[in-house]
C-alpha cells in the first residue's frame, strides 16, 4: 500500500496534489491514502475525498518530527511494510530519516536539488536536468541517501494528461494556480477586454485562490469574460484556447503536452528556472511577476502571441512529452526496487 504526505492549502495550492495524482495514475496504484494538513475545498469527487486523511484535527503541526510521528501513527493502523511518497516544501531531512525507519521505501518529489534528503527514490521533473552537468548530478547524489535512485527531468514529468470532457473554446485563458492572487491579472484583463471586445476570455480561479469575490464583482459585467471557479481539470479549457497566460507551475507541463502557446510569469520562489530551461519544454515567453505592471506592453505581447498562435504551436511541435513513455519510465524504476 502507498501513503502520500503532501502540502495542500492556501499557501501551497494544488501543485503537490496534482503531482501525486499523476504518479498514482502512472504507477497504476490501487491502494493508497493521501495525508494532508487541511482538507481541500469541495471540488473533489467522493472517491477522491475517501482517499484523503487529515494528519491532525487540532492544529497544523510545524515541527518535522512531530509531523513524522503523527504520520507513522496513521500508517500503523493499516499494518506494515508501506511505500511512502513525500511531496512537501515544509518537511525535509529530519522527517525523511524518521519515516524511513518505518517504511519499505521512501520516495520524494522535489523542486530544490540543493537541499539535503534521505530517500530511496528522488524525483525532480525540472527541465533543467535535460542537460545537467556531471558536477550537478554528483552534488545531488552527495546530498542524498546512498543507493538512492534518481528520476530526473521531463521524462518523469508529473502532470494531468486525462480529460474526457468536451473542450471549451476561447481566445485567452488566464490562470494563477490553485492558490494565487487572481487580482494580479485585473488590469490586463480589463484593458484587453475593452480593446478587443470580440475576444473570448476565460479566467480560471483556483479553489484556494485569493480575492475570488472581489474579482467576480469587478469583472461580472464584462460580456466577453467568463470566470470559472474551483475547476478540477483545466485541460478542457487549455484544449480549446489559442493562448494560455499562467504562473509557471505544474500547468506549464500541461500546456506543453497539449502544445498550447503560453505566456508564463514567474510568480513564486519555486518557479526559479532560467529561460533556457523553460524552452526545453516548449515555452519561449517567460516574464517576471513585476512585468505585469507594464500593462500596455503585456497587452501588446498577448495580442501578438494570439495572432501568431499557429506559428508558436508549430515551434512547440518539436517538443515531445509522451505520457505513455513517462508511465513506462516510472513502472520500470519502481518495479526494480
Amino acid at each position: 500500500m502507498f501513503f502520500f504526505r503532501i502540502d495542500l492549502g492556501s499557501k501551497y495550492g494544488l501543485g503537490h496534489y496534482a503531482r501525486v495524482k499523476s504518479l498514482i495514475r502512472y504507477l497504476k496504484i490501487k491502494k493508497f491514502k493521501i495525508i494532508v494538513d487541511t482538507f481541500p475545498p469541495n471540488h473533489l469527487t467522493p472517491k477522491e475525498q475517501k482517499s484523503i486523511i487529515k494528519l491532525n484535527n487540532k492544529k497544523i503541526i510545524k515541527n518535522e518530527l512531530t509531523d513524522a510521528k503523527l504520520f507513522i501513527n496513521i500508517l500503523k493502523k493499516y499494518g506494515s511494510n508501506f511505500f511512502v511518497v513525500k511531496d512537501s516544501y515544509k518537511l525535509g531531512f529530519k522527517w525523511e530519516k524518521y519515516v524511513s525507519k518505518y517504511s519499505k521505501k521512501l520516495a520524494i518529489i522535489d523542486d530544490f536539488p540543493n537541499k539535503k534528503h534521505y530517500s530511496d527514490i528522488y524525483i525532480n521533473h525540472s527541465p533543467e536536468f535535460l542537460e545537467s552537468s556531471n558536477n550537478k548530478i554528483i552534488s545531488l547524489k552527495k546530498k542524498n541517501k546512498k543507493k538512492c535512485k534518481f528520476l530526473l527531468g521531463p521524462s518523469y514529468s508529473l502532470f494531468n494528461t486525462v480529460c474526457n470532457e468536451k473542450k471549451i473554446l476561447s481566445d485567452l485563458v488566464f490562470y494563477n494556480g490553485g492558490s494565487g492572487d487572481i487580482l494580479i491579472y485585473e488590469k490586463v484583463i480589463k484593458e484587453i477586454s475593452k480593446l478587443k471586445k470580440k475576444l473570448k476570455i476565460i479566467l480560471i480561479v483556483g479553489p484556494y485562490a485569493k480575492n475570488y469575490n472581489v474579482i467576480y464583482q469587478k469583472l461580472k459585467n464584462y460580456k466577453n469574460i467568463k470566470i470559472i471557479y474551483n475547476n478540477n481539470n483545466i485541460l478542457k479549457l487549455l484544449k480549446g484556447t489559442k493562448l494560455f497566460i499562467s504562473s509557471a507551475g505544474v500547468s506549464m507541463f500541461e500546456s506543453s503536452f497539449l502544445k498550447i502557446p503560453t505566456l508564463l510569469f514567474k510568480m513564486n520562489y519555486n518557479q526559479k528556472l532560467n529561460d533556457l530551461d523553460y524552452e526545453k519544454i516548449g515555452h519561449y515567453f517567460i516574464l517576471k511577476k513585476k512585468d505585469l505592471l507594464n500593462t500596455k506592453k503585456i497587452i501588446k505581447l498577448i495580442i501578438l502571441m494570439k495572432n501568431n498562435s499557429k506559428i508558436i504551436k508549430k515551434i512547440m511541435n518539436s517538443i515531445q512529452i509522451n505520457p505513455k513513455n513517462i508511465s513506462s519510465n516510472y513502472l520500470k524504476a519502481f518495479n526494480k526496487l
